[in-house]
């Protein structure tokens, strides 16, 4: 037994000291930190609205690789990451893997933490696995990591550590995951925010390290290799309300509650090294930091000015904000980086910062390529690196160089998404450049120093310069004001023709009825006294009708017939009356018709006008999209252009207004949380992020009949030079076609090489309701190759 504690003492001590050309070195211990879903724009170094002043303090003290890569999602970088090999190569390439997928990281692939074990460190994960949990042998702790702490899935609560995964009515609203090592962990971390957790853990990593050095006589101790891969940035949006009060308040609630989530992180990691100092372990330590993939634009981060989102593989969905931090150990410090580092490299290069003998890349058969003399030495050793391929469809990108070809289909995630001004700038729609010029210094704070130069202004000159330029604002102002007079007056005088017109009409109908009653009464009147006379008549000639009978009879008939035909004639007369008095009304009608015409006419050209105009400007904001953007995001900038009040245009959760949303409204005891953000600008969702060329772009791809070649020469393809073109705007592919050649061959030759995805279906079998409603493994057989 004696003899086994003096091997295992030896042991330590010899993998506490590697050789090299001066002398004997310690082990260093390595800090490796992983955000998610960081984007470009997220740290204070390239854009200052972030709070992220002790990273940027961090990345000043050691090295920044301003040209470093993940992949475009989750699991492949992961998966690289771990295996230092290309995600095509081990069939991890597709996207991020689902809960209840049947598949893990394989296990004949040899892991980053069991190199170093065999180097004799320590190795700690704390915080996100997402490679796979259906059988144990895919777990963290069968990997090669002594310790776990975290959570098996991709996403989940940052407070209560469980996830909606509801399939059945009886089913509780969510589903725990969150585990110490192989075991259920609720106590102490339910509840928790998990930045918070994870920082824990990471402290008490240190102190344990720090504990066993002072039991040591000689204070010797095992180095460790920290894995802390946070939650944070990844959705669903939430944050601790303390975080976000120091956040200043915009029109952007996700934006907000987006870096409280940054914030809380960058204070997370503050502590951390404070831990490492206060322990005395600082000099000793090797700090990186970097982003699994770029910022997802869904959930209010932000990549830009790179091009794309997360699940592209864009610059803006590939490139990290990386930076490695040892100032006791790097040769060199206060250094920016252009040289090419691939996510893959990470393994051999932290192998050779552990000390292992030989080779990495070569003697374990790796992708990635050992860059830790090379960041020291500030040289390039990776010429060629693959962003990702894909066969079934054909997609991918390849960079040789400075030059990058991406090929396959493209959807809508292609443009330049800037979060921080997702409202359109209203001074690009105005017409009055003064209008510009006020806006601008309005956003710029410039109002108070424009009014000390008023004051400034003593000589009457000035003043008289002044003055005039009141009179002439005044003026134009009178003349907008006359030109709004004379619009108004013109439409009163034609709603008042048409009332004038109506009355008329109106009186001259109350005359005609007038006269026909007139001409009804005498008609009455006349027919009353001729009967009058005629009694008289008959009276008074009694004696003679007798004698002139026949006569009188005959007269009698003769002035019926007289009277009926004078009766005839009235009507005519009287109906051909009432058809003259209708068509002047018609006439009258008619002009007012015309009239009204006229003037919808003069307001449909102005519409016209006004929309044309609209168009031009909207076409040049998106001529660089490709494709367009959708049919709902152009309809949501016509809308907004109308009236140009971002104030009031509430909808979509995007305007410059500071009290578009209460905070309080967003807030639940001390978190502050966001599920389903309000549809940003760019009718982009956190599906079409984590689902890139997913669609085939070509109808011949199944067709086996077709080589690679002709498949390849199928897909829409476009090349820039990423060091002149960093955003991608410029293709170049027909203007460098020895250069577009030479990275098509070496595209085709890396695509005749993918291995097959490994991407099965989901099994509900291994549904956590069948676990006691938690996400547990044994449910699947795992996959050796």
């Amino acid at each position: 037994m004696a003899t086994m504690q003096m091997l295992v003492s030896v042991s330590v001590c010899m993998h506490f000291f590697i050789a090299s050309a001066d002398g004997l070195r310690k082990q260093p211990n390595i800090v490796f930190i992983m955000a998610d879903d960081l984007g470009w724009n997220d740290v204070s170094w390239n854009n200052k609205d972030m709070p992220t002043s002790n990273l940027e303090q961090l990345a000043k003290e050691g090295v920044r690789l301003d040209q470093a890569y993940s992949q475009q999602v989750c699991t492949p970088s992961r998966a690289a990451l771990l295996t230092g090999k290309y995600p095509f190569h081990i069939g991890r390439q597709k996207r991020a893997l689902k809960p209840l997928q049947p598949t893990g990281l394989k296990l004949n692939l040899t892991t980053l933490p069991q190199e170093l074990k065999k180097l004799g460190y320590n190795t700690h994960i704390v915080g996100k696995w997402h490679l796979g949990y259906c059988a144990w042998e895919y777990t963290p702790t069968r990997r090669g990591f002594d310790t776990f702490l975290g959570f098996y899935l991709g996403s989940e609560n940052h407070f209560s550590h469980d996830r909606d995964y509801k399939t059945k009515p009886e089913d509780p609203p969510a589903f725990y995951d969150f585990r110490e090592n192989e075991a259920v962990a609720r106590q102490d971390y339910q509840g928790v925010y998990s930045t918070t957790v994870f920082k824990r853990r990471s402290k008490d990593i240190i102190a344990n390290v720090a504990e066993e050095r002072a039991l040591n006589v000689y204070e010797n101790y095992k180095p460790f290799f920290l894995y802390l891969s946070f939650q944070a940035t990844h959705a669903p949006l939430q944050a601790r309300a303390e975080m976000l009060a120091k956040i200043p308040q915009t029109g952007n609630p996700a934006r907000d509650i987006y870096k409280a989530m940054v914030l809380d992180m960058d204070l997370a990691i503050a502590g951390i090294v404070k831990e490492l100092k206060d322990k005395d372990l600082y000099n000793d330590t090797i700090i990186v930091f970097t982003s699994d993939n770029g910022g997802a634009i869904s959930h209010g981060a932000s990549n830009y000015p790179l091009r794309g989102t997360k699940g592209t593989l864009f610059e803006g969905g590939t490139r990290a904000t990386t930076f490695i931090h040892a100032p006791q150990i790097l040769n060199q410090t206060n250094i920016v980086s252009n040289n090419l580092v691939h996510i893959t490299d990470w393994m051999p290069t932290i192998l050779s910062m552990a000390g292992f003998d030989g080779n990495p890349s070569k003697d374990l058969g790796l992708d990635g390529i050992d860059q830790w003399d090379a960041i020291n030495n500030n040289e390039n050793v990776r010429d060629e690196m693959v962003y990702n391929l894909k066969v079934d469809p054909i997609s991918g990108a390849i960079r040789i160089g400075p030059h990058k070809i991406i090929f396959g289909k493209k959807f809508n995630k292609q443009g330049w998404y800037d979060t921080d001004n997702t409202a359109l700038q209203c001074a690009a729609f105005k017409k009055d450049k003064k209008e510009k010029r006020k806006n601008k210094y309005k956003e710029a704070g410039n109002v108070i120093e424009r009014q000390d130069r008023k004051i400034k202004f003593t000589n009457r000159g000035a003043e008289n310069k002044s003055k005039h330029k009141m009179k002439k604002k005044k003026n134009t102002d009178k003349k907008r004001d006359k030109r709004k007079n004379k619009v108004d007056y013109h439409r009163k005088k034609v709603e008042k023709k048409q009332t004038k017109t109506v009355k008329q009409i109106e009186k001259k109908r109350e005359k005609k009825r007038e006269k026909k009653r007139e001409k009804k009464d005498i008609q009455k009147q006349k027919q009353k006294e001729k009967q009058k006379k005629m009694k008289k008549k008959n009276s008074q000639s009694s004696k003679k009708k007798d004698k002139k009978g026949k006569r009188d009879r005959k007269d009698f008939n003769h002035k019926k017939v007289i009277n009926k035909k004078n009766k005839t004639k009235k009507r005519n007369k009287s109906k051909e009356e009432k058809r003259e008095m209708q068509k002047e009304e018609e006439k009258q009608e008619k002009q007012i018709e015309k009239q009204i015409e006229k003037q919808e006419k003069k307001i449909e050209n102005k519409d016209l006008r006004t929309e044309i105009k609209k168009e031009k400007k909207l076409t040049k904001i998106w001529k660089s999209w490709i494709p367009l953007p959708s049919s709902e995001v152009q309809d949501m900038m016509r809308l907004r252009m109308d009236d140009c009040n971002w104030e009031e245009f509430v909808d979509s959760g995007h305007s410059q207004s500071l009290n578009l949303i209460p905070r309080s409204d967003l807030q639940v005891g001390d978190m502050v949380q966001l599920i389903n953000p309000m549809l940003n600008p760019y009718n982009i969702s956190a599906e079409d992020e984590d689902s890139e060329f997913d669609r085939s772009a070509i109808s011949e791809v199944e067709d086996g009949n077709l080589n690679m070649e002709n498949l390849f020469d199928k897909v829409d393809i476009a090349m820039y030079n990423i060091l002149e073109d960093p955003s991608e705007k410029k293709d170049l592919r027909f203007e460098l076609p020895e250069i577009f050649a030479k990275l098509r061959s070496r595209a085709i030759f890396h695509l005749k090489n993918v291995v097959p995805e490994d991407f099965p279906p989901q099994d509900f079998s291994g549904h956590p309701s069948n676990f006691q409603g938690y996400f547990s493994p044994g449910w699947c057989e795992p996959k050796y190759s």
